[in-house]
């Protein structure tokens, strides 16, 4: 070992590793969200100019900007913060660690900590938005399908703001209870997982109705690999889940996850407003618009080709549609039963 190496022992040592690394996975995922930003931005300021229906371009771009600022907030604050830690105050009695510990209350911090759940809640209202876009037109009132998760979706805006006093305070009545920073998170996580699973069964559900009547190169737009992936913001709850796990286990590598955290959600809302603005993204309409489709045109039949030929030639189309009604009549139940599920 270094003779350099500071007097403190290797779980402290490693923890502010975690912080001081998590600081470039930060830096770098923003620069992500730069780029995703404008890319955004481009799309939907062009779609304000040129549409008469301008009221969702206009809120989206909105969100994003909003959304973009507190991410701004967030990696100023993260990195003046970890610059007083290591720089200006380094000689703080127990380290950087002990810094971070104690000096959470003060305002810079502060900021990094009210802008990071303000990202936290809008990213869940996304998700949560998205999927009651998804399951427009289910067979169950969407009210009922929704229900469960707007009520998810309000108890962690209770819980941030419990939390939020928590960390804003010195208060003794708040410092010496539960730590509500686990609570808060897997809540944020459960909502996310939960919404995740429900996006991804509705569009397997309708991949595999659309596919096997009509042909797997059909609604690929709305129900490939990358699509489920960027609707469902599975980005982010893997990236939660791998977070609460070390955090649980007292892993000080869980610093690395928990301060590029809100940069990382960026990026999954990101991505799907991405989507949203490209026409891409499942829509109310993308249900009539797949249910409409047309089945394969009849193949030309020629006198050389023998009587039982030419009959199954002549029998793929009404076979897709049989098969498309088949699977759409059942798609409401499979599609209840995973909301359930989920």
């Amino acid at each position: 070992m270094s003779s350099w190496t500071p007097n403190e022992s290797s779980q402290t040592i490693l923890t502010e590793e975690g912080w001081l690394q998590s600081t470039v996975v930060s830096a770098v995922a923003y620069g992500i969200d730069v780029a995703l930003y404008f890319m955004c931005f481009n799309l939907l300021f062009q779609q304000i100019r040129t549409r008469k229906n301008y009221k969702q371009p206009l809120f989206l771009l909105v969100y994003i900007t909003v959304s973009f600022i507190l991410g701004t907030l967030f990696i100023a604050s993260l990195a003046d913060f970890t610059q007083l830690a290591f720089i200006q105050d380094r000689n703080y009695p127990g380290g950087p660690s002990a810094f971070e510990d104690q000096m959470f209350s003060i305002p810079i911090d502060n900021l990094g900590n009210v802008t990071g759940i303000l990202i936290m809640l809008l990213t869940d209202a996304l998700v949560v938005w998205r999927c009651m876009v998804v399951y427009t037109g289910c067979r169950f009132p969407l009210w009922i399908i929704m229900i469960f998760p707007w009520l998810m979706f309000a108890a962690c805006i209770v819980m941030a703001l419990i939390w939020l006093v928590q960390v804003t305070t010195t208060s003794p009545y708040f410092s010496s209870s539960i730590d509500f920073t686990i609570p808060i998170l897997a809540l944020s996580l459960a909502l996310n997982t939960i919404m995740t699973i429900a996006i991804a069964l509705r569009l397997l559900t309708f991949r595999y109705c659309i596919s096997k009547a009509f042909g797997s190169r059909y609604g690929t737009q709305y129900t490939s690999v990358a699509a489920m992936i960027i609707e469902s913001a599975a980005i982010y709850s893997t990236f939660s889940v791998g977070f609460l796990t070390l955090f649980a286990l007292n892993n000080p590598i869980s610093e690395t996850f928990i301060e590029a955290l809100p940069e990382v959600q960026m990026i999954a809302m990101l991505l799907i407003i991405f989507r949203v603005a490209q026409g891409k993204a499942w829509s109310k309409d993308s249900v009539n618009s797949l249910t409409n489709l047309e089945p394969q045109p009849i193949s030309m039949v020629f006198a050389s080709q023998n009587i039982s030929e030419a009959m199954a030639t002549s029998s793929l189309t009404s076979d897709a549609i049989t098969t498309y009604e088949t699977c759409e009549n059942s798609n409401h139940d499979c599609i209840a039963e995973g909301s359930s599920a989920a």
